[in-house]
């Protein structure tokens, strides 16, 4: 099959970045043929390999898309797929991407369209509370509906399409996320250790960073031994740098910007917890990876970080599930994880997470049956 993906790539997008290069590469081995199309903001992407093409263009952060960046996107899609194409199928990466549906289909005509949707948006249309315009509302709506298949990376996500969107052409596909490997072998924290946690997301208001350096200061006021590494970048750093700074926690929280997966990963390895204070998610990979490395989870509980830690036969027992905002709540939450994690004579092993080639397999099997019903 040949492929037009366009999608974020790291280290432009957080997670979905991490996400959409993985499935590109792994359609790749299977032996198929993606050009992965990816906007950035800023400076020039050092990274630079085959069937990668970067363009810049201010792609939204939020529900909406300014015309500027409808009109950059959109003649770059036009460009790529004429110069590239024609492609048996067009992914886009993210629900963001929707805004440039109907140019796709200017050049792909009725060939298949198949949105990931990872609840950016969902997420906001099926929550009563946030207000959205009604004229923005019915235009997404219809852009979903003009997908030939949404695949959903979490059940829940499937859900709220088929309730909010009424439509079923919906599939739940997870991530083909590789996972870090587990080590036994580690030792376990000691009681006179400090308990050290990891905060890996966008620092940006859906992610609720102000949260964590909240949920830190009520443990030092407590006298706590805790330190907190973050890692991550958006529009609320300068903010939580300037609360970090007003609480005098900057021996506590170490801030360290955007970073490359592996960083992240290491960091993993030198903690026994994750802090995840999202307000909605769609399948957060962070308690994904962490849970793979045998780690402690304290998140809010919304429904994506809810299906990660519900997920297998039984809960995954070192995982604290806490209100939304409720910051109390989440530090009493890390202080009885703490003691359950150093109770433990040894690990516990994870439960196996999928394996990246079996999801692989189940995308090219969808895309196949779409390409040739």
């Amino acid at each position: 099959m040949k492929i037009m993906l366009l999608s974020v790539h790291p280290p432009q997008g957080g997670g979905s970045a991490y996400s959409s290069q993985e499935l590109a590469h792994g359609l790749r081995q299977l032996g198929h043929e993606v050009l992965h199309i990816s906007p950035y903001k800023g400076a020039d992407p050092d990274l630079q390999y085959l069937g990668l093409l970067w363009f810049k263009a201010d792609f939204p952060a939020n529900i909406s898309i300014s015309p500027q960046a409808q009109l950059d996107i959109d003649r770059y899609v036009t460009s790529a797929y004429l110069n590239y194409g024609p492609f048996d199928c067009v992914i886009l990466g993210r629900e963001s991407f929707l805004w440039h549906l109907p140019t796709i289909r200017c050049v792909h005509r009725n060939k298949p369209v198949v949105l990931i949707c990872r609840g950016a948006y969902i997420n906001l249309l099926a929550n009563n509370t946030y207000l959205i315009e009604q004229k923005l509302k019915t235009e997404l709506l219809e852009l979903y509906k003009g997908c030939d298949r949404i695949i959903c990376i979490a059940r829940h996500l499937a859900e709220s399409i088929n309730q909010v969107v009424g439509i079923n052409n919906t599939v739940f596909l997870p991530n083909p996320i590789s996972m870090p490997e587990f080590n036994p072998t580690i030792l376990q924290p000691t009681a006179t250790e400090p308990i050290r946690l990891l905060m890996a997301a966008q620092i940006k208001p859906r992610k609720r960073p102000l949260d964590a350096v909240e949920i830190m200061r009520i443990m030092v006021d407590k006298k706590v031994n805790i330190h907190l590494t973050i890692c991550g970048d958006g529009s609320d750093m300068k903010q939580m740098l300037q609360l970090i700074k007003s609480y005098g926690l900057e021996k506590h929280i170490l801030v360290k910007g955007p970073v490359e997966r592996q960083v992240v990963l290491d960091c993993l390895n030198s903690v026994e917890s994750v802090l995840l204070c999202s307000d909605n998610e769609g399948r957060p990979r962070v308690l994904q990876e962490a849970i793979a490395a045998g780690k402690g989870v304290v998140a809010y509980n919304n429904p994506g970080s809810r299906e990660v830690v519900n997920e297998w036969l039984t809960q995954w027992p070192f995982s604290r599930l806490v209100p939304i905002g409720d910051t109390l709540a989440a530090s009493q939450a890390i202080l009885d994880l703490a003691s359950d994690l150093r109770s433990k004579p040894k690990p516990l092993l994870p439960p196996q997470l999928p394996k990246p080639i079996e999801v692989l397999y189940e995308y090219e099997s969808m895309l196949k049956t779409l390409i040739r019903p």
